[in-house]
């Protein structure tokens, strides 16, 4: 684990993101030492500070310290690394002055071998009770407070589920626990608008924009939980986990002409990837 360039596993106990969640994180695929979809990672990182009024980052040296760090674990297939930033440090109440050195956290960690099984097998999903909160100031960010997922996948977890649907408070569907979501609605894909709330996932980025580009564009909507059930396919997508096909969502089973749309789908992607020199 490198803590602004330096090997540590220690950080400050008045460190904003330990204190408040004051920060931002993103979970990126190596891949034999090569770092994917940075460049979304990094925009993505740089929309969060600045909506939260970060001090300045050192773009430029995290960079350096994430490639770095990738190259250690070259000889692997595939990892992981965690890049997570915080305000720094900071004294008791809300109130950002004073903080002026972010911290920089990066940690390497095993690609999760089911990830492949699941794109090759397709995944069951639930419908989770717990709801997600609208909030437009945030909507988008992967910030540190992760609460709400943190009871998601509690619920998950007691419903032996590894992947569940969750809404908004108004009740449309806004992604699952840890991945977004795209369902083949009236022979197009949609996805959820993240206007409210949600992560807008670099993967989920890359979908829509290489889809464009092929001629077929991905149309962002309000899905409610009847349209789960009306579609043709549904899929769910990460930075890790690529695009993998939901085979159920509750008791209702899609054909397998829905598992050949979602192939479809991941075919364009790796076909536009190779176009674009991904």
């Amino acid at each position: 684990m490198l803590i602004n360039g330096i090997e540590s596993t220690s950080i400050a106990a008045d460190d904003r993101g330990l204190a408040y969640g004051d920060g931002l994180f993103s979970t990126i695929k190596v891949e034999r030492g090569i770092v994917q979809l940075w460049d979304y990672h990094l925009q993505r990182l740089q929309l969060g500070a600045e909506k939260l009024f970060f001090p300045d980052v050192e773009w430029l040296l995290l960079a350096e310290e994430l490639h770095c760090l990738a190259k250690s674990v070259s000889e692997q297939p595939f990892a992981v690394i965690k890049v997570i930033l915080t305000r720094g440090s900071g004294g008791r109440g809300y109130s950002v002055q004073g903080c002026s050195s972010p911290q920089r956290i990066l940690s390497v960690h095993p690609y999760p071998a089911f990830y492949q099984q699941w794109q090759r097998d397709g995944l069951k999903v639930i419908q989770c009770r717990q709801k997600l909160a609208i909030n437009t100031q945030l909507a988008g960010l992967k910030t540190l407070n992760r609460l709400e997922q943190v009871l998601i996948k509690h619920e998950l977890e007691a419903q032996h589920a590894f992947e569940g649907i969750v809404c908004d408070n108004d009740g449309y569907v806004i992604e699952a626990c840890s991945a977004n979501v795209f369902i083949h609605l009236n022979n197009r894909w949609v996805t959820p608008k993240l206007d409210g709330c949600g992560v807008t996932g670099v993967k989920r980025r890359q979908i829509m924009e290489l889809s464009a580009k092929a001629g077929q564009p991905i149309k962002e909507m309000k899905i409610t939980t009847d349209d789960l059930l009306k579609a043709q396919a549904v899929c769910l997508s990460n930075a890790l986990m690529g695009i993998v096909a939901v085979i159920q969502y509750q008791s209702h089973c899609y054909p397998k002409s829905g598992f050949c749309l979602v192939q479809q789908l991941q075919s364009l992607v790796e076909q536009r990837e190779i176009l674009n020199g991904d």
